[in-house]
């Protein structure tokens, strides 16, 4: 199997879809952020679209798996700064927003500008796309560290399901750049919400404001509660909460009624996790960020020294 490039058509973005496989089948839409937007298997929907591709693409929606670089979440406001680099996001166009009017994940959910490549290797195909930050005036107005950054998705089968790998790799340039990227993954095994169940490690809560922003002392130190499980069927439980992991490598899932599983298994550099599963959703959301919510504004970032690299990678799993 491998990915084959199709071209834009009726308001469908240019897109790569996975090919030669029977029961298997997923689609990576670039201009979204190098979205996974559909991975089906036997037949079975596993992600949650909002809207039809095509009117998805027309407004700056989640859905899928999308990306959130260079920030994951919400800022604090329009701010911030990272060893004396300042900067004022007021004037950046087409910025998404929350409710609140706060800059909100990222700057690539409908950027176009990737390089894209894609092949198959022993038992899987891929596809990956590049952007070279300097060479784009409006990311670097932004967001002004020059790195590249590095997408890759590969999907295998395996003999009980599918795996599907995301390599996330920032790569510094002349400066250090801050790391606080991160994904959205809307994963949907089947079923209302009432009747999902969520499977977690044992992690550290941290207290949120009404904005849904991390709550820090006067020191700048998080609000970390107890560690605690959230695992257990969703029932009338809603989440949109921030967790920090182990640091040692998780694997969280959301299961169906019927035994459907979907686990996403995290390496070690994605040591935050959003879970996020609204009232009525027929799915659940387990995102992992490499820093905080609002980490870019609070000066509490992971960071990629200069020339040096960053890779790191998750699986999305399903088993029936």
């Amino acid at each position: 199997m491998r990915f084959e490039r199709c071209d834009e058509s009726a308001g469908i973005p240019a897109r790569f879809e996975l090919t030669g496989a029977t029961d298997v089948a997923a689609t990576v839409v670039p201009s979204a952020g190098m979205n996974l937007v559909s991975l089906v298997v036997a037949g079975r929907e596993l992600l949650r679209l909002p809207l039809p591709l095509a009117d998805f693409m027309a407004k700056p929606k989640t859905g899928g798996v999308p990306l959130l670089h260079p920030w994951a979440n919400r800022l604090r406001g329009d701010r911030y700064g990272f060893q004396g680099v300042e900067v004022d996001l007021g004037s950046i166009d087409g910025l998404k927003r929350d409710g609140e009017g706060l800059p909100m994940h990222g700057l690539l959910l409908r950027f176009e500008d990737w390089k894209v490549s894609s092949g198959d290797a022993t038992g899987e195909a891929w596809v990956e796309g590049a952007v070279e930050w300097a060479d784009h005036p409006a990311l670097m107005k932004a967001f002004p560290f020059p790195h590249r950054l590095r997408i890759r998705w590969a999907i295998r089968s395996t003999p009980s399901g599918v795996e599907a790998t995301c390599l996330h790799a920032i790569e510094a340039d002349a400066v250090d750049v801050p790391a606080a990227s991160g994904w959205h993954p809307y994963l949907a095994p089947g079923g209302p919400h009432d009747t999902l169940q969520l499977e977690t490690p044992r992690m550290r809560p941290v207290s949120l404001d009404a904005t849904g922003l991390p709550v820090r002392d006067a020191a700048g130190e998080l609000a970390r509660q107890d560690e605690a499980d959230p695992s257990g069927p969703l029932a009338a439980r809603c989440f949109d909460d921030l967790f920090e992991t182990s640091g040692e490598g998780w694997t969280a899932g959301v299961i169906a009624a019927d035994g459907t599983r979907i686990e996403l298994v995290a390496d070690p550099h994605w040591r935050w996790m959003q879970v996020y599963a609204p009232e009525g959703s027929d799915f659940a959301c387990i995102e992992p960020m490499l820093s905080p919510t609002a980490g870019l504004s609070d000066g509490d970032v992971a960071i990629v020294p200069a020339g040096t690299s960053l890779e790191a990678s998750f699986t999305i799993r399903f088993t029936a």
